[in-house]
Protein backbone atom coordinates (compact mmCIF):
# COMPACT_ATOMS: atom_id res chain seq x y z
CA UNK A 1 0.00 0.00 0.00
CA UNK A 2 1.29 3.60 -1.03
CA UNK A 3 1.25 6.51 1.17
CA UNK A 4 2.38 5.19 4.17
CA UNK A 5 4.50 5.44 6.82
CA UNK A 6 7.20 3.31 6.77
CA UNK A 7 9.41 3.73 10.17
CA UNK A 8 11.30 0.47 9.54
CA UNK A 9 13.00 1.59 6.25
CA UNK A 10 15.85 4.03 6.50
CA UNK A 11 15.00 6.69 3.27
CA UNK A 12 18.14 8.77 3.25
CA UNK A 13 16.21 11.24 0.47
CA UNK A 14 13.54 12.32 3.26
CA UNK A 15 16.01 13.11 5.97
CA UNK A 16 18.30 15.29 3.40
CA UNK A 17 14.95 16.94 2.10
CA UNK A 18 13.99 17.49 5.96
CA UNK A 19 17.28 18.49 6.71
CA UNK A 20 17.05 21.04 3.44
CA UNK A 21 13.90 22.40 4.25
CA UNK A 22 14.33 23.12 7.81
CA UNK A 23 17.73 25.30 6.80
CA UNK A 24 15.37 27.27 4.41
CA UNK A 25 12.77 28.16 7.14
CA UNK A 26 15.45 29.04 9.59
CA UNK A 27 17.32 31.47 7.31
CA UNK A 28 14.12 32.67 5.56
CA UNK A 29 12.70 33.43 8.68
CA UNK A 30 16.31 35.27 9.86
CA UNK A 31 16.15 37.42 7.07
CA UNK A 32 12.63 38.51 7.24
CA UNK A 33 13.04 39.25 11.04
CA UNK A 34 16.42 41.14 9.88
CA UNK A 35 14.77 43.00 7.05
CA UNK A 36 11.75 44.04 9.62
CA UNK A 37 14.16 44.96 12.04
CA UNK A 38 16.55 46.74 9.95
CA UNK A 39 13.14 48.49 8.81
CA UNK A 40 11.93 49.66 11.96
CA UNK A 41 15.44 51.11 13.33
CA UNK A 42 16.52 52.33 10.09
CA UNK A 43 19.30 49.95 9.93
CA UNK A 44 20.87 49.13 6.52
CA UNK A 45 20.12 45.75 5.74
CA UNK A 46 23.07 43.48 4.20
CA UNK A 47 23.81 39.66 4.35
CA UNK A 48 26.82 40.36 6.60
CA UNK A 49 24.34 40.74 9.25
CA UNK A 50 23.04 37.02 8.61
CA UNK A 51 26.57 35.41 7.48
CA UNK A 52 29.27 37.29 8.73
CA UNK A 53 30.67 36.51 12.49
CA UNK A 54 32.31 39.41 13.11
CA UNK A 55 29.20 41.51 12.83
CA UNK A 56 27.50 39.17 15.71
CA UNK A 57 28.33 41.15 18.61
CA UNK A 58 26.95 44.07 20.95
CA UNK A 59 29.46 46.59 20.63
CA UNK A 60 28.10 48.08 17.42
CA UNK A 61 24.84 48.99 16.09
CA UNK A 62 24.77 46.67 13.92
CA UNK A 63 26.05 44.00 15.97
CA UNK A 64 22.79 44.82 18.35
CA UNK A 65 20.36 44.67 15.65
CA UNK A 66 21.97 41.31 14.14
CA UNK A 67 21.97 39.63 17.76
CA UNK A 68 18.11 40.76 18.51
CA UNK A 69 16.83 39.24 14.90
CA UNK A 70 18.68 36.14 15.92
CA UNK A 71 17.12 36.25 19.72
CA UNK A 72 13.50 36.82 17.79
CA UNK A 73 13.71 34.13 15.57
CA UNK A 74 14.70 31.29 17.67
CA UNK A 75 11.79 32.79 19.93
CA UNK A 76 9.14 32.34 16.67
CA UNK A 77 10.35 28.91 16.51
CA UNK A 78 10.25 27.66 19.92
Amino acid sequence: MAGQFRSYVWDPVLIVSQIVLMQNVYYGSLGLWLALVDWLLRGSPSLDQMFNAEILGFSTPSGRLSMMSFILNALTWS
